[in-house]
């Protein structure tokens, strides 16, 4: 029914819908598709306590990160995301089925599956359906801690001891009246007369938020129920909290979003209007908009050559590997935002080598001044079978980093400082300077770092590297063990390589490094091994720096025998 439409809007209007059937061409991706997810659905496991404990490692595992240990948005990340991770302890989902606002199981289990795009929420789909039911039953237990305490079913004490598993299963196990399930009517049929309506409606009821053309630039000031400012979906870019399927988004148009300004719909405007609008906004994502905004858990291939790999990004051998798009999504949302990069890698027998590509309009190489950041790119890898937190590993599970920088390699032969930024400027002579005989006149460009005693630059005479003004390298290695543990290393032989070229708009970067590394605790390739892989961008242009960036989640590459 839904794909004769989309033909019927295409031959009446002349546009392209924004199902983008090619897209997944180019992926190879074993994400869940939308049928995968009604068939999660239909196999709903009954709830034990083996499940719900399932469901408990998950959630500390992947999940209290941002929404913190006992779900009320306070975990280590949260200061870095907005949207702010939902607060489950409070019972708001935004993402209903009903007219009462109570999300059911089903609907949890969607939007784990799915993720929540326009924020840092990404999909769990490649999580096993058993565990994304065990995750959906630790949060409904986590969202119904309060509403018991109100009603004086659960007392503060038993609350900071031990909570029965009789009581848990009873909080788990909350009944959704069936008068309040939204029942979606049949859908219309779609012509040009009933997509100008659904124009009409839209401009009336929607544009103050979502913009006349539905961009997110409406005038009208946007808060959630906490009082925290929102800003509306950019429908064009496919950003849609949901899914823009005619099912979600009439359950969006009568139920509402919970604790959101986005008002249910229902008595306000006819059935048949509420069919016009929601074909109308689908309408306005373009050709693959969607597709592009959701993550998702891809396999990748390092393809085994025979040359010598160097780190030029137009070596022929790059033109023969066919790219895949990794999506990503910015841990701070913004709208004018790199949507993604596009990722190859290819190893022979000594060497391994990554090439990035993405679209940046600025060349951002210089962090020199205050206000400058620079452009930069990041890969992660976890050698774990079950990979820890994708946002900067977890105790005893360490994640490897690759961290690449514009501004580290905009000179040829060391890093530019205070003096290449400001010629011009006076300065004083300092004690610490080895290269000045008293007495004598100096210019500014005389006073490089370089020419100073290392003891009276604490970061330098500290060993700190990003402080070492003779170091010409643009990327450094680190390893991390959870939030705040960004660790350095300095490897002595077999060190990662990189370099950026910035052409028409693009940056071309090409990371480089042995296969083997005999070194104490170096990541290791190895033919045939599959590993897991994530992606970090920064652009110095929106000011991004530390955990300010657009992130992946876990991929995984396999190294071609």
């Amino acid at each position: 029914m839904k794909m004769i439409q989309e033909k019927r809007v295409r031959f009446a209007i002349g546009i392209f819908l924004f199902m983008g059937c090619g897209i997944l061409l180019w992926q190879d991706s074993f994400a869940a598709n939308e049928s995968d997810q009604e068939t999660g659905l239909s196999a709903k496991p009954p709830l034990t306590e083996g499940l719900f404990k399932k469901g408990e490692t998950l959630y500390q595992k992947q999940c209290a990160v941002c929404h913190g240990p006992q779900g009320a948005a306070d975990g280590k990340a949260a200061y870095l995301l907005y949207p702010k991770p939902r607060d489950f302890t409070r019972d708001k989902f935004r993402l209903v089925s009903t007219m009462n606002m109570d999300a059911t199981d089903e609907d949890l289990f969607k939007t784990i599956s799915r993720g929540m795009p326009g924020s840092a929420m990404p999909p769990w789909e490649y999580v096993s359906v058993e565990g994304r039911w065990a995750l959906v039953y630790y949060v409904r237990f986590l969202s119904e801690i309060k509403n018991q305490q109100k009603s004086g079913e659960l007392s503060k004490n038993v609350i900071l001891s031990e909570i029965p598993w009789e009581q848990k299963e009873k909080m788990i196990q909350k009944k959704i009246d069936s008068l309040n399930m939204i029942q979606v009517s049949s859908e219309s049929p779609v012509t040009p007369d009933s997509l100008a309506n659904g124009r009409q409606l839209f401009v009336a009821s929607c544009a103050g938020c979502h913009g006349q053309q539905g961009k997110g630039d409406g005038g009208q000031e946007m808060k959630d129920n906490l009082g925290v400012p929102l800003k509306p979906r950019d429908l064009t870019a496919g950003i849609f909290k949901g899914a823009s399927s005619s099912k979600d988004l009439y359950f969006r148009m009568l139920g509402g979003m919970p604790g959101s300004p986005m008002p249910s719909y229902k008595g306000v405007f006819t059935d048949e209007q509420i069919w016009d609008l929601i074909h109308y906004v689908q309408t306005l994502p373009k050709a693959g908009a969607e597709e592009r905004a959701r993550l998702h858990h891809l396999r990748l291939t390092a393809k085994k050559i025979h040359e010598d790999i160097t780190l030029n990004p137009f070596a022929e051998y790059w033109s023969k590997e066919a790219p895949v798009f990794v999506s990503q999504t910015p841990l701070w949302w913004r709208n004018d935002r790199i949507e993604g990069l596009d990722v190859k890698a290819v190893h022979n027998k000594k060497e391994i080598a990554f090439y990035l590509k993405w679209s940046d309009a600025m060349r951002d190489d210089n962090n020199v001044a205050v206000h400058t950041f620079s452009d930069g790119a990041a890969l992660q890898f976890s050698t774990e079978k079950d990979p820890p937190f994708f946002g900067m590993g977890e105790a005893n599970q360490p994640v490897y980093i690759w961290h690449w920088k514009a501004a580290w390699q905009n000179t040829g032969k060391e890093r530019e400082d205070i003096e290449t930024q400001y010629p011009a400027a006076a300065v004083d002579w300092y004690y610490a300077q080895k290269n000045y005989e008293h007495g004598n006149s100096f210019e500014v460009g005389e006073s490089e770092t370089r020419f100073h005693d290392p003891q009276y630059i604490t970061g330098w005479g500290a060993g700190n590297p990003l402080s070492d003004p003779e170091t010409a390298k643009a990327v450094e290695e680190a390893t991390s063990e959870g939030q705040g543990s960004y660790t350095i290393q300095r490897p002595k032989i077999e060190p990662v390589e990189a370099r950026g070229v910035w052409q028409n708009g693009h940056w071309h970067v090409v990371f480089k490094r042995p296969l083997k590394n005999s070194e104490k605790g170096a990541l290791r390739f190895k033919a045939g091994d599959t590993i897991a892989i994530a992606f970090a961008v920064w652009d110095g242009a929106q000011k991004d720096r530390n955990g300010q960036k657009t992130v992946s989640i876990w991929n995984e590459i396999l190294l071609e025998k």
